[in-house]
């Protein structure tokens, strides 16, 4: 079990294992917040330094391996709103649980502070997206970002300059081609610096909470705006339900950061915790990433480039935007090359290589081949017999039309592999 301690000021924190220092190792988007809005309420404060807290202790603990890998957290925060929050806090370990599939438990301390007073904001008709720089949320705003309302685009980032910059490059493409959109970004982090200077915010990458700091960052974003819908980290069918593709995925080995359950979880979450009625959507989620990519293909093809969907591009020799290997970056290269050539820099053409042949602890052959197995069963079998295989269909809604959304997910990539011969040969 690790035991981190949240604080504000020196407070004492005997017997815990991280201690997170809100303004010096943990950076909690409180100073861009306020500079873009202003001073912030209690509230505010409060939500985003439970946000921060938990990205950052998600980073700075290590899964280890096998019955290891799903982890024993407790966190310790202080708060002004304990009377709204304390009741709140099984919803928030539920939500991370479902996120993270680790042990999640949240302690509240009170804080010294005003109540926040409820505020009165706001309401229109305009639109809050989260903005991640991938192609999913520049297809969202390509969408939305011609409705007569401007649409706000929230965009959160670390130390991670490759995803700043694709940020970066795509809201300016964006503005150049008269999408009404405007961007706020927040800086969230931890540093390895006193009271924890062994702590190392790159210790672990699977990163699965950092839908709770986002969809955070967009609430707070969209009350202050007046915003009433919450445009998600905009998420294709495939990997916004992101069925495991064999058992040994299934877990926390697959992410659930856009899953319909996190999305209604927390849709109730914010709507308690900030007394209004606030909708987290996903427009893409009965879409396969290849009829995503086609808005921006017809639309606005040069941004193609400029997106980033890997989630080790900071990690990459120069000249390379994405490893070309971890299953986002396979699902991305079939989607873009269902419609054309792919101008996407890839570290390792994994299409060129002759699979059979790399080491079955190859990343790039585990993951192709856990696909191609993936997709031949969604082809062959029927609906009965998909729910059966993945039960947690049954708790979404629309499962007919998810699962129809896989079904043509896997045509299309069946088409697109045959069209690489040393892959044709293991399409079945």
């Amino acid at each position: 079990m690790i035991k981190a301690f949240v604080r504000r000021s020196d407070e004492a924190s005997g017997g815990t294992d991280l201690i997170l220092h809100a303004g010096k190792n943990l950076q909690t988007g409180e100073r861009d917040f306020t500079r873009q809005f202003g001073a912030l309420s209690s509230i505010e404060e409060d939500l985003l330094l439970i946000a921060s807290a938990i990205f950052a202790v998600d980073r700075c603990v290590a899964r280890q391996e096998r019955e290891g890998l799903n982890r024993h957290l407790r966190v310790s925060i202080p708060l002004v709103n304990t009377a709204r929050l304390i009741p709140l806090t099984r919803n928030i370990e539920d939500i991370l649980r479902t996120l993270s599939h680790d042990d999640w438990r949240i302690e509240i301390r009170q804080a010294k502070g005003t109540v926040d007073p409820q505020m009165d904001f706001p309401n229109n008709a305009g639109s809050t997206l989260l903005f991640s720089g991938g192609l999913d949320s520049l297809t969202a705003a390509i969408q939305f970002g011609r409705e007569k309302e401007p649409l706000q685009l929230v965009s959160h980032v670390t130390k991670n300059l490759p995803t700043r910059q694709s940020q970066d490059k795509l809201y300016e493409l964006l503005r150049k081609n008269k999408y009404n959109v405007f961007m706020n970004r927040f800086f969230v982090s931890a540093t390895s610096s006193k009271p924890s200077p062994e702590l190392s915010f790159a210790t672990e990458n699977s990163q699965r909470t950092r839908s709770f700091l986002f969809a955070t960052l967009g609430a707070l974003t969209a009350r202050r705006r007046g915003n009433r819908k919450v445009l998600f980290i905009a998420e294709n069918g495939q990997l916004a339900v992101h069925l495991p593709l064999n058992p040994a995925r299934a877990g926390a080995f697959s992410t659930h950061t856009a899953h319909p359950d996190v999305l209604a979880k927390m849709s109730t979450f914010f709507t308690k915790a900030l007394g209004l009625e606030l909708a987290i959507v996903n427009p893409f989620q009965q879409m396969t990433k290849a009829e995503v990519v086609k808005i921006v293909w017809d639309n606005l093809r040069p941004a193609i480039k400029q997106s980033s969907s890997c989630w080790m591009n900071a990690r990459l020799p120069q000249g390379a935007t994405h490893c070309g290997y971890c299953i986002p970056c396979i699902i991305r290269r079939i989607a873009i090359e269902a419609h054309g050539t792919d101008p996407t820099a890839y570290n390792r053409d994994l299409f060129s290589q002759e699979i059979p042949k790399l080491g079955p602890d190859d990343d790039g052959r585990r993951n192709l081949f856990d696909l191609l197995e993936f997709n031949y069963q969604i082809e062959k079998l029927s609906a009965a017999e998909i729910s059966y295989k993945w039960p947690e269909l049954i708790t979404i809604s629309d499962s007919t039309e998810i699962i129809k959304m896989y079904k043509r997910a896997a045509k299309e990539s069946r088409k697109v592999l045959l069209a690489h011969p040393r892959i044709a040969v293991l399409v079945k």
